[in-house]
């Protein structure tokens, strides 16, 4: 649990923009300006997601341990496709209960949320407290894989919040209980996957139908989404229609990330290393998932930072 004060926001703004703490009453509808110039070179990385884009790499940290006052940056590793498959899995993956019997996270909003219901678009939490966030995309592909992250989490007990897209999870509802059963909670990532920015995507469908499975599969509500390959905020498209979408189904954080752990290799936005605050992404998917997670778990080590559930600074 946190034990310092609720963080401030940071806007997407123009780099001009001043951070300053949030405020709201009732559910005012925050505005995206525009994405920082700052995190252009991660949403150039993050593009090559997808099979059908291939981006240049953005200068970036280097994918080792680094210290606070580091100052080295190498380019950021090519990522592979972010598509979902759905898998049949072959091995059963194991979910160990927590120390209260319970394998399933809870997904209620912070006193803070509640206080501040309005719609907020966040790429990281400023804090001063010393902890970072763990958040993990997409779905199961290799049980093996699955399993190996999994045991890591446990190893830690790492609050991890999931943004799950519902058509390609609806077979492991026991592992992604196990997941989050140390703070963490599952959310919203879509039906499909789509791109939120295209003209075709029912952006409704994908959203409110996602709040509805997911809250059949796992018995909570998510209030918190992540947009697949970060459209529309990366790009610079209108955000319009998703934002107002969003609100309609019950979510009041859309959680972007300033950090990215794939294939073994970290990248962050801005670098040179892991800072309070930062928020991380993973994929379930990611072939080297567990070494991620024992990368990042060792770097803020090294960096007096632990990670804190998300849920309680949004």
């Amino acid at each position: 649990m946190q034990t310092g004060r609720y963080s401030k926001w940071v806007r997407h703004a123009s780099p001009a923009a001043k951070r300053r703490n949030r405020g709201f009453s009732g559910r005012a509808l925050a505005v995206v300006i525009g994405v920082p110039l700052g995190l252009a070179g991660l949403a150039i990385a993050l593009m090559s997601f997808s099979p059908n884009e291939q981006a240049s790499s953005a200068a970036t940290a280097e994918a080792t341990v680094q210290p606070v006052d580091a100052a080295s940056a190498d380019p950021t590793p090519p990522a592979p496709p972010s598509e979902p498959v759905e898998v049949e899995p072959t091995d059963p993956i194991t979910a160990e209960p927590d120390s209260n019997g319970s394998s399933t996270g809870p997904s209620g909003r912070s006193e803070y949320n509640r206080a501040n219901p309005g719609l907020e678009v966040v790429w990281r939490v400023e804090t001063t407290d010393p902890v970072f966030f763990i958040t993990i995309d997409d779905n199961v592909r290799d049980p093996g894989v699955a399993q190996a992250g999994l045991d890591v989490i446990n190893k830690y007990q790492i609050p991890v919040t999931a943004f799950l897209s519902t058509n390609y999870v609806t077979k492991d509802t026991d592992y992604f209980n196990a997941v989050v059963q140390h703070g963490g909670s599952v959310q919203n990532h879509t039906v499909t996957h789509p791109w939120l920015d295209k003209a075709s995507t029912d952006v409704r469908f994908e959203l409110c139908g996602a709040r509805d499975r997911l809250t059949e599969q796992f018995g909570t509500e998510p209030w918190m989404m992540r947009p697949p390959y970060g459209a529309p905020y990366f790009g610079g498209g209108s955000t319009a229609r998703v934002e107002s979408t969003a609100v309609e189904c019950g979510i009041n954080r859309i959680v972007m990330w300033n950090a990215v752990v794939d294939n073994g290799l970290v990248s962050y936005n801005p670098g040179p290393t892991l800072r309070a605050g930062d928020i991380v992404l993973f994929h379930f998917w990611d072939p080297k998932f567990a070494e991620g997670l024992e990368l990042i778990m060792e770097i803020g080590r090294q960096n007096g930072l632990t990670p804190a559930p998300l849920e309680n600074y949004l």
